[in-house]
């Protein structure tokens, strides 16, 4: 198998990033600017690892199927003002390389009161089955409002820097998120915040200027069976990087028990540790909560901090994976494969064709190349990347010709016995991985955005 390094330097990687990087120019361009916005922080969840899409847009669609988060965070009970925070989020795939995802936050603490909504869109870019690339970008609106019914000071009523900032309480946001993967492991960074602006802080009123790539959040984690029974462990690092705090680190671990209760802790430096508990409720709910406990650094708080995790399925995992039927007598393996996900290969699963659209017309001859070089009568072993398939020689051939003489493309085809099919193709080649490199370059013409690829055993 290539190395990392090798396939980080392949064109596959080169076509993906610019793919992207294009997706990317055309949100941020359009969200543009940099306006003045009050002065919360990157939002602090103690269950990050049930929706880490929370904090980092390239996990959009990582669960294979549609998920709806809702979270309730209340801090430091009992003290007057105290920050209250909620959140909804939902992402799912829509290809198996394209996932959109949406959310809802809201924050309250003190006179301030925050809202932002954004939408996210990531690409994945797979090497093998489980290994994999993801790039996420979010854009959006952040609305500020503060409450000038709850102060009495005149002085501070009088000042007209703060009607100022209450008339500018609405700005743009955009975050990034990267995020490697290697079975169970996970290698991640975000930046939170890709538009240079000020913060404004609640109580002075006083303006700091934020610069993007200096706030950013790295993110590992691995997930690990433990011994022969239904018990695994999850371990995650974070380490967050802000202007106006101290850089700050913070472990979680958590033992999942038979898949149907997970018991943990956390501890964040500076701060203090945290209890988990959560439950699955069969395949369809989860819930989580999880206690802070207070924070001996703050002289004067009662108690600690409770947060309530809920996550939903919506529907099964999504399945992108084309099939076809193989006969009983066919003389060939094979494994299809196309748009899976984690679920790439499928083996012998016999489902029902349908037949094409397309009418065969009468062959002509013209500049087509020669049929021995370019036809095979019995499709050899390997990896292709298919065009589009045929239950007719005629149709194939003319749909072949068609992309040689009108677009100047160098197909092929040939027939496979195992389904009784005519399949047209760009590429074969004997190596799965440069088959799905040359599988996404085909992809990116308008002509062959429907391509997909088979292997032959």
């Amino acid at each position: 198998m290539h190395s990392f390094w090798h396939v980080i330097n392949s064109a596959y990687l080169q076509f993906t990033v610019d793919k992207f990087i294009k997706i990317a120019c055309i949100v941020v361009l359009t969200l543009g600017g940099s306006m003045a916005s009050y002065g919360q922080q990157t939002p602090i969840y103690s269950q990050f690892f049930l929706n880490p899409y929370t904090y980092n847009p390239a996990y959009a669609g990582d669960a294979g199927r549609s998920v709806a988060f809702l979270s309730y965070r209340k801090q430091w009970i009992g003290i007057d003002g105290a920050p209250e925070t909620s959140t909804f989020s939902f992402h799912t795939p829509m290809k198996r390389n394209i996932a959109l995802g949406a959310q809802i936050y809201y924050d309250q603490r003190s006179l301030l009161k925050s809202t932002s909504v954004s939408l996210s869109i990531s690409y994945k870019a797979l090497f093998t089955e489980q290994q994999w690339i993801s790039f996420g970008l979010a854009g959006g609106l952040a609305m500020n409002n503060i409450q000038l019914d709850n102060i009495n000071d005149p002085a501070i009523l009088s000042d007209p820097a703060l009607f100022n900032l209450v008339d500018n309480n609405r700005s743009p946001t955009a975050s990034f998120g990267f995020n490697y993967h290697n079975q169970g492991f996970n290698l991640g960074i975000s930046l939170p915040s890709l538009f240079r602006r000020e913060v404004v802080g609640v109580e002075q009123f006083t303006s700091v200027e934020l610069d993007p790539i200096k706030n950013y959040t790295l993110m590992a984690n691995y997930k690990f069976p433990l011994g022969a029974g239904n018990v695994e462990v999850e371990s995650h690092l974070l380490y967050r990087v802000t202007e106006t705090l101290p850089d700050q680190w913070e472990a979680l671990a958590v033992v999942h028990l038979i898949d149907l209760v997970w018991v943990g802790g956390s501890y964040r430096q500076n701060y203090g540790a945290t209890a988990l508990l959560g439950l699955n409720i069969k395949d369809f709910m989860s819930v989580g909560y999880a206690y802070e406990f207070a924070n001996t650094l703050v002289n004067g708080v009662p108690d600690g901090t409770h947060e309530i995790q809920l996550k939903i399925n919506l529907g099964k995992p999504k399945d992108f994976v084309k099939r076809v039927k193989v006969p009983d007598n066919g003389n060939r393996n094979a494994r299809f494969y196309s748009d899976g996900g984690n679920n790439v290969f499928i083996e012998n699963t016999p489902v029902a064709k349908t037949a094409p659209e397309e009418t065969a017309v009468p062959l002509t001859d013209g500049d087509t190349p020669d049929l021995d070089q370019y036809f095979q009568d019995e499709m050899s072993t390997g990896h292709y990347v298919i065009l589009k398939s045929f239950d007719a020689f005629e149709l194939a051939y003319q749909y072949w010709a068609g992309v040689i003489n009108d677009y100047g493309y160098k197909a092929s085809f040939g027939y496979s016995s195992r389904d009784d099919t005519y399949y047209v193709y760009l590429y074969q080649s004997q190596d799965y991985l440069e088959t799905e490199i040359e599988l996404e370059k085909a992809k990116l013409l308008e002509l062959f955005e429907d391509a997909y690829s088979l292997e032959i055993d």
